[in-house]
């Protein structure tokens, strides 16, 4: 039924019937503009000019399987971030780091992410950053810009992973838990015995040309333990390399501000073409043996 709606005209009360339909489309509409929100403003097609990038890695970083991601700001604005991704060839997807982070104008800010595994079947790079900025006149801007490679750290990066697969894949490398050592105070000799145990696969090699001295430890007889060189088959018997060690240093800090002295780089190359240094680390009660015995050697007092 049509409802009724009232009005006077000269004195006399008249009424008109308005549909009910009308009535509902009416409340529709009222309650369309108490409730509409104003749209989110488009971010725009591409990132202002001046906004640069780049990957490297210190030492530190290379222990922590970490890579820099410095995001350079020269746009002439301040810009914030919620997160960008890293795609780079060499790497397995999954570079991600997670904002808000503010960047001033004219500033290098670096950041770490988490190093993915390696791809072994196509480039190293180059890498390119995806990023979100606001604070570009007002608004948010999407894009993405190619990272620089000062160092050429996505390639070692990506040699170093499948030099790693292609080495495990024929046997492991292992540093024994305790160091073997004979005599002792400045007369103490002491060896490192790496245990080799071959996977049992049906075909691949490594090579092992040498293995090299750290700033904590050497060869008796000189820097690196030239003169050790083995071929190693997947199929081959469990055998172990041993190196004469010793300080190669003495000084106080040395062993106090190690950081890196306790992994062997072995000089290898395997039958699938990869070649560089794959290390070797030391465990928890080794590396303790070896700064004993890094003190003892070197007369220095101990703790």
């Amino acid at each position: 039924m049509p409802r009724a709606a009232a009005h006077r005209a000269g004195g006399r009360l008249r009424v008109a019937l308005v549909p009910r339909a009308a009535l509902v489309l009416l409340a529709v509409v009222a309650t369309a503009a108490c409730t509409q929100q104003p749209a989110e403003p488009e971010p725009t097609a591409a990132l202002p000019d001046g906004i640069s990038a780049s990957v490297l890695q210190s030492r530190q970083d290379v222990v922590d399987g970490r890579l820099v991601v410095q995001l350079d700001n020269g746009t002439g604005d301040e810009l914030e971030f919620a997160s960008f991704d890293v795609e780079a060839p060499g790497l397995e997807p999954g570079l991600h780091f997670d904002g808000p982070r503010t960047i001033a104008d004219g500033r290098s800010v670096q950041y770490r992410v988490d190093v993915t595994p390696a791809r072994c079947d196509g480039d190293a790079g180059p890498a390119e950053v995806t990023l979100e900025v606001t604070g570009v006149d007002g608004g948010t801007a999407v894009g993405t810009v190619r990272a620089d490679d000062p160092y050429d750290t996505l390639p070692r990066l990506q040699n170093s992973g499948c030099l790693a697969g292609a080495v495990e894949s024929v046997a492991s490398f292992t540093l024994a838990d305790r160091l073997r050592s004979t005599a002792s105070g400045v007369d103490r000799r002491a060896f490192l015995d790496i245990a080799v145990q071959p996977t049992g696969a049906a075909s691949g090699s490594v090579d092992l040309s040498e293995v090299l001295g750290t700033t904590l430890l050497s060869a008796e007889d000189g820097l690196n333990w030239s003169t050790t060189s083995a071929h190693v088959e997947a199929s081959d018997d469990p055998s172990t390399i041993s190196l004469p060690v010793r300080p190669a240093r003495c000084d106080p800090h040395a062993g106090a501000e190690d950081k890196r002295g306790t992994i062997l780089p072995l000089v290898v190359t395997t039958s699938e073409g990869w070649s560089g240094q794959y290390e070797v680390r030391a465990s928890a009660s080794l590396k303790e043996d070896l700064f004993a015995y890094f003190t003892e050697r070197c007369g220095l007092p101990s703790n």
